[in-house]
């Protein structure tokens, strides 16, 4: 794909039409924005005074209610980091219909994401080796960054703006696709130091410390259950290229169009384009694409198990759980099934892009560094609490077996349990701070879906079915010859 740094001047804006499947009554009116706003603020703050902090219960109840303002007032609540919190903000705002407001943040978050880059170096993220996954800044990972390109653009047509969306992917394939490509190199090679975290000179170190008190580490056995590295990441989005082929043929531009064609069949998709890079003399061409529920969330894997008793028949057993992320498969509930044109012609959807596939693709690449990264701090902090408190709990349970009258009987036995209780306070520190780092943004699409009508120039209704009964109308799209026409429907929750 050939590279520019300035964006080109563009043609008139083809107007794209959306309604979502909640309603068909579009954006919200001013009135009614500022007393749901008001709402919000108000929930937001007896919330606050009520529990304090972020009311995970309360957003719930408004997500489920499509209750978005409330949902947004409540999030800034959240200690989440900027990033994570303006991503998912951004996806709000943009399931509210306020497609300049999402816009905006999404070129606030891309800023910030960049400057945050610089962050991101083996040393950095090593720094978790010693604290915890969750205390390296969350700087988005490679595909939320890949993501909130495609959501700037998907913005830029709701509202109707071809020339806007044509900036972002002039600026994608300028300057971006670029840094993306140092950014998945950067990232592998984090990976790769995470993989020998166990190998830690602190570690052998622990080990050595521990075994000179009759505690034997075996390291193998506890990597017994280490998920397999992966060098695969998510760098391709077919979602992407697809939006990118239709924005620059819709802008007249072929060559550019051409070349996110390219792209996107590299990535497997299913979904051709071949109908829309040669429409026929005197037709024009309408796609409609569908975004589906929301994207599938990782989630904690452990592996537990025994270090040993640090004395004979203390009772004292030394516990450790390793953390790190997981996949599992989502039972997602909600599809699109048809879309129907006023002119009769009915199609089904063909798949762009299973996002699932991206967190997949992260998890299994994050997963193994993560856990070597929580055995080192298994190794290394439970040595330090054990031997730190070794000697003094042995003289305590000497002083148990020495004492010559009941007074010394119960002042040692006082001892022993003060000793026992301060140890066993520390090791179960170290399991209950042990968490796998499980952030992400949550409300990206599960799936983006698309079909194509080629139509005579006119203006049609596009009616959109989906598989929980919704069906989404969408009137007075018009088509003009020679160009595609797009229709951006979702039904996300």
């Amino acid at each position: 794909m050939k590279r520019f740094g300035k964006a080109v001047a563009v043609a008139a804006a083809v107007l794209v039409f959306f309604a979502g499947c909640a309603s068909n009554s579009g954006m919200d009116s001013g009135a009614d924005s500022s007393k749901k706003e008001k709402k919000a603020k108000e929930k937001k703050s007896k919330d606050s005074k009520k529990k304090g902090g972020f009311d995970a219960e309360a957003f719930n109840e408004a997500y489920a209610a499509r209750d978005y303002d409330t949902c947004i007032a409540l999030l800034s609540e959240k200690n989440a980091g900027a990033v994570l919190n303006g991503l998912d903000t951004a996806m709000l705002e943009y399931m509210k219909s306020d497609y300049m407001t999402s816009a905006k943040d999404f070129v606030q978050l891309q800023q910030d994401m960049q400057q945050l880059t610089a962050d991101m170096s083996a040393g950095k993220v090593m720094e978790a080796a010693l604290i915890g996954e969750n205390s390296v800044e969350y700087v988005g990972n490679t595909y939320e960054r890949i993501f909130a390109y495609s959501m700037k653009a998907v913005n830029a047509l709701k509202m109707g703006e071809t020339d806007r969306a044509v900036g972002v992917f002039n600026e994608y394939t300028g300057n971006y696709k670029a840094e993306i490509a140092d950014l998945v190199a950067q990232q592998k090679e984090i990976a790769a130091q995470s993989e020998s975290a166990v190998d830690d000179p602190k570690v052998a170190s622990a080990i050595d410390a521990l075994g000179a008190i009759g505690m034997n580490v075996n390291i193998g056995e506890m990597t017994a259950n280490k998920p397999s590295s992966s060098d695969e990441m998510y760098d391709a989005s077919a979602f992407l290229a697809y939006l990118g082929t239709l924005t620059y043929l819709a802008n007249d531009d072929a060559q550019h169009a051409e070349d996110f064609a390219g792209v996107l069949a590299s990535t497997g998709s299913a979904i051709d384009v071949s109908e829309d890079l040669n429409i026929a003399d005197g037709m024009g061409r309408l796609d409609v694409i569908a975004l589906t529920d929301v994207i599938g969330k990782r989630s904690e894997g452990a592996v537990e198990g025994s270090l040993g008793e640090v004395l004979p028949a203390s009772n004292i057993n030394v516990v450790y759980k390793i953390a790190y992320p997981t996949f599992e498969p989502q039972n997602h509930a909600i599809n699109v099934a048809k879309v129907t044109l006023s002119n009769g012609e009915a199609k089904d959807f063909v798949l762009i892009e299973d996002f699932d596939e991206a967190v997949k693709k992260d998890v299994a690449q994050k997963a193994s560094g993560a856990f070597g990264r929580s055995v080192f701090r298994n190794v290394v902090k439970n040595s330090a609490a054990v031997v730190g408190s070794y000697a003094a709990l042995k003289a305590a349970s000497e002083q148990v077996q020495k004492a010559s009258n009941p007074v010394q009987q119960k002042a040692a036995e006082k001892a022993y349990e003060a000793a026992v209780v301060g140890l066993n306070v520390a090791l179960e520190a170290v399991v209950d701070m042990e968490k796998a780092d499980v952030r992400q943004a949550a409300f990206f699409p599960n799936k983006a879906s698309a079909t194509g009508f080629t139509v005579e120039p006119g203006t049609y209704t596009v009616t959109v079915e989906y598989t929980n009964g919704k069906t989404d109308v969408i009137e007075n799209v018009a088509v003009k010859a020679g160009k595609p026409t797009v229709v951006v429907s979702e039904c996300m929750n």
